[in-house]
């Protein structure tokens, strides 16, 4: 099951769009961090690592590289870090 939900995300126009969400939010914490760290002042550290870990994952996903393990596919799963990553778009964009 975990194989048949990675390989329906696996679309070329997922990819792209995987892509452009995770540089489009490490951009957005290079560009200004403070937004980050003040939207979420108790949870900054774990929302921190699930940034980076969306980030890493939406990147690895839209570069077009291939997970083929199931392990590694259910850490690097492109529908979490989606969910991650318009959650931090629409934090960045409402502060």
């Amino acid at each position: 099951m975990v194989s048949r939900i990675y390989d329906l995300t696996g679309k070329a126009p997922l990819r792209g769009l995987s892509l452009i969400a995770g540089l489009l939010v490490a951009g957005c914490v290079l560009w200004d961090p403070t937004r980050f760290s003040l939207s979420s002042k108790t949870l900054s550290l774990w929302w921190g690592i699930l940034l980076i870990w969306a980030v890493c994952s939406s990147v690895i996903h839209g570069s077009g590289f291939r997970l083929r393990t199931m392990l590694w596919q259910i850490v690097f799963n492109p529908l979490f870090a989606w969910i991650i990553l318009l959650s931090a778009i629409i934090c960045f964009y409402s502060a």
